[in-house]
């Protein structure tokens, strides 16, 4: 053990005792003996989700800790079939978009000893019979020291990872009329499918499917006039409607509506939905209402809730910026702590589609009108919209 350790650097002597090291070196391999130093972890099992657009999205994240004494380079991770296809792979400088750093969220390419990451992945397919049964995520990786002490290369690989069969949950409307942006939605947006955050004594990201709805007007702005005046912005006080029958499992009321334009400098994470709503469906999942106007709840805890019933009024309370609906479905009650499922609407209209994010947010700080890019329009039915485009209820 003493000539191993000298070559492959101090921090391996720690291995032999390292629970972390017992489960990556569990983990299957080709070669039993072969050296696994970036422990790897599918956080949670993937979901996948009919879109928009007509094909079958999966969304998932993979965390990598470096357990070893040694540095290494982020070469590529592929996600793998167990029926041999790839269905994604990210090399070289493509890494860095979809690899962040633990703690800073930062894009790295580089794991030093004892550092963690978060890869957050995302591809799609045309026929739900093309989907995996299991995914298993492959890492390569080259030793970073200078001069090479230790093995130049390595390579490791999670667990098969078994997709969920589990239909996703089908939801009426959550508003009413036209032009309503489903902004910061699945798949490729970062504010909420990036948002990985360690509550309940794991790594959760509760927002992985989350959307906020804000509406445009017949121009294609989201507000007129001052934009701290919330009366000034199109879907401020529209009614939220219940998606499905339920019971309703929390409500907090009583916080301020923000003034738009920035968000709250601080805020406790546990009232980031403003005022809000959950709802328990009556098959289990859950479905959370957030940043309602203060005293416009019409629900109380206990209560049993018909599909279409109204709960309250579009605001902008909690760790909000401006006025919109957040929605999103989770598998329990909680703020935070909490994991995020997939979900669909039984129908909808999209009428259009922001160009980007970038377009999105400069409509957002300027209120001109938001620059529309193609998609193809028409009816969907048990589809979930995808980031920005633009649907019209009923």
């Amino acid at each position: 053990m003493t000539s191993i350790a000298r070559v492959l650097g101090a921090g391996l002597a720690m291995l032999a005792l390292s629970p972390i090291a017992a489960a990556s070196a569990a983990a299957p391999q080709t070669d039993p003996d072969a050296f696994t130093p970036i422990n790897l972890t599918t956080l949670s099992r993937p979901a996948p989700v009919f879109g928009s657009d007509g094909r079958y999205h999966v969304v998932y994240e993979v965390q990598a800790i470096n357990i070893s004494g040694l540095p290494w380079n982020i070469r590529s991770l592929r996600a793998e079939g167990t029926n041999g296809r790839v269905y994604g792979r990210w090399s070289g400088k493509r890494v860095r978009t979809v690899f962040v750093a633990m703690g800073s969220g930062k894009p790295i390419t580089r794991l030093d000893p004892g550092q963690g990451g978060v890869f957050h992945l995302t591809f799609s397919v045309a026929r739900k019979r093309d989907l995996p049964r299991a995914l298993v995520n492959v890492v390569s990786a080259s030793n970073a020291t200078k001069p090479v002490v230790g093995p130049p290369r390595v390579s490791d690989r999670t667990r098969p990872s078994r997709l969920v069969r589990r239909a996703p949950v089908v939801l009426g409307p959550p508003l009413r009329g036209s032009n309503w942006v489903a902004a910061d939605g699945c798949c490729t947006a970062h504010r909420h499918v990036w948002a990985t955050q360690p509550y309940g004594g794991r790594l959760q990201t509760i927002q992985r499917f989350a959307i906020d709805w804000e509406q445009l007007d017949d121009q294609g702005r989201l507000f007129t006039g001052d934009p701290k005046v919330l009366t000034n912005w199109f879907g401020y006080g529209e009614e939220e409607l219940a998606v499905a029958d339920g019971t309703v499992v929390h409500v907090l009321d009583g916080l301020p509506d923000q003034v738009p334009g920035s968000l709250p400098a601080s805020i406790n994470p546990v009232k980031a939905d403003g005022n809000s709503v959950f709802l328990r469906l009556d098959d289990g999942r859950y479905v959370a209402y957030a940043h309602m106007i203060p005293g416009s709840l019409r629900v109380k805890v206990g209560d049993r809730v018909k599909r279409g019933q109204v709960l309250g009024l579009l605001g902008n309370s909690g760790n909000s910026s401006a006025p919109h609906l957040h929605l999103h479905v989770m598998n329990a009650p909680v703020v935070l702590g909490a994991n995020g499922l997939p979900y669909v609407f039984d129908h909808f209209t999209i009428t259009g589609r922001i160009a980007s994010t970038e377009a999105f947010n400069h409509a957002e700080e300027t209120g001109e009108p938001a620059r529309m890019g193609p998609v193809v329009v028409g009816p969907r039915t048990n589809a979930l919209p995808l980031d920005q485009v633009v649907v019209t209820w009923g």
